[in-house]
């Protein structure tokens, strides 16, 4: 009888033994398949990646509903970016949770797993309004030791997961933390690439690749600045325009443009707008330096002198010459972003800047006209290869106090 016994505890054993080892391979079978997913799928269609992830999930749990949030850095909050059941909710109110908010908040604070037998029963689900009843697992997405994310999932019925349920989950959520953290990757080098791509606009590749970790430079809002202001115009444009085809004009255009940015970028300015038929630059962006007046002077030198070679080049594919007027001016703006954080534009607004615009409508072709406050502030010690008349006191429009104009005599 005790062998009997024994043999039929043996018998138990085994198919214990089997069952424990078949779901092991179940598991594994399915780790394996999200691993695939992950391989081949392009990140730059994460959201598909997530919901070709979960489909896998539900297929092979049959578990009603899988979720996935993660952290938005900038407000600390869960985001829903996929769900198994968002095809047929599609106009749902997003839902965001803060730290420590609601279930899957305290999984976000916490790291830890939460198992909800009855979330109708729980005071720190958060229901918002979609009515949810049953069980609920809420598993933390760990990438690095820091919880990026997490997994829920959720049955219509009651005390629905065992121990062993939440293991699997927790180690689907292992599995996922691979998809997130290369997410999170593909989105920091997307938002890294769009700084770096905005900076170019403005800067020289050089102090581009610098300026990307810079926050003053990317976030809205503004602040004061000493800063020189060079505004470089095609004189008589208007009849230009009247007296050449578009083609013509866009094309020579093009070549000013071409010639003059290179330059600005040369002596360490900021462009900072095109004006049709003239460009904006300014010097002592991101930082004041003691010879941005130098620097901007310099600047607006070689782009007449370089307006001769570039008349040269349009002559022989025969175009029509320019003439470049200057204006610089040096005073304190209001320096930064405007516009909103999907879409905006770094420039400088103040006195200096209108100043400098006027003074180049005063200039005539081939002049370089600054304002007496930039010849001021450059550095006593320094010696430049040009020389300043004084235009006298000058009424400009625009102005409203009498403007010391200087003009820059330079050799061509």
């Amino acid at each position: 009888m005790m062998d009997n016994d024994i043999i039929t505890i043996l018998k138990e054993r085994i198919v214990s033994l089997e069952e424990s080892y078949e779901q092991k391979i179940e598991e594994l079978s399915l780790l394996k398949e999200l691993g695939e997913a992950l391989k081949g799928t392009s990140l730059s269609h994460w959201n598909q990646l997530f919901i070709r992830q979960l489909d896998i999930i539900k297929q092979a749990t049959g578990i009603f509903s899988i979720s996935v949030m993660l952290i938005e850095e900038e407000t600390e909050t869960l985001h829903v970016v996929s769900a198994s059941l968002m095809r047929n909710h599609a106009h749902r109110t997003p839902i965001k949770l803060k730290r420590g908010e609601g279930i899957a908040g305290k999984v976000f604070e916490t790291g830890r797993t939460l198992y909800i037998q009855d979330v109708t029963k729980d005071p720190n689900f958060s229901d918002r309004g979609t009515n949810q009843k049953g069980s609920l697992a809420s598993v933390p997405i760990i990438s690095e030791g820091r919880t990026i994310g997490v997994i829920n999932f959720r049955e219509n019925a009651t005390s629905a997961f065992e121990l062993n349920d939440i293991r699997f989950f927790e180690l689907i959520a292992d599995q996922l933390s691979i998809t997130a953290s290369l997410v999170r990757t593909y989105q920091d080098l997307l938002s890294l690439e769009k700084k770096r791509m905005n900076l170019s606009r403005y800067f020289s590749r050089g102090l581009a690749e610098h300026l990307v970790d810079d926050g003053r430079m990317t976030g809205l809002g503004g602040e004061r600045k000493m800063v020189t202001v060079v505004f470089a115009d095609i004189t008589g444009f208007t009849s230009i325009v009247e007296a050449y085809s578009v083609e013509q004009v866009v094309e020579v255009l093009n070549s000013f443009f071409e010639t003059v940015v290179p330059i600005i970028f040369r002596h360490g300015g900021m462009l900072d707008k095109f004006l049709g038929d003239g460009v904006m630059a300014v010097f002592g962006i991101p930082d004041k330096r003691p010879l941005d007046p130098v620097h901007a002077i310099s600047c607006a030198v070689d782009i007449q002198r370089e307006m001769s070679a570039l008349d040269t080049i349009l002559e022989k594919k025969g175009l029509f010459p320019i003439e470049v007027g200057i204006g610089i001016a040096t005073g304190v703006v209001l320096a930064g972003n405007i516009g909103s954080k999907e879409q905006m534009n770094y420039t400088v607004i103040g006195e200096p800047v209108n100043l400098a615009q006027r003074l180049e409508t005063i200039s005539r072709p081939g002049e370089i006209i600054v304002s007496s406050l930039t010849t001021e502030v450059i550095p006593t010690d320094v010696t430049m290869p040009v020389r300043f008349e004084n235009m006298g006191s000058l009424k400009i429009k625009g102005i409203q106090r009498e403007i010391n104009a200087i003009k820059v005599l330079y050799d061509s």
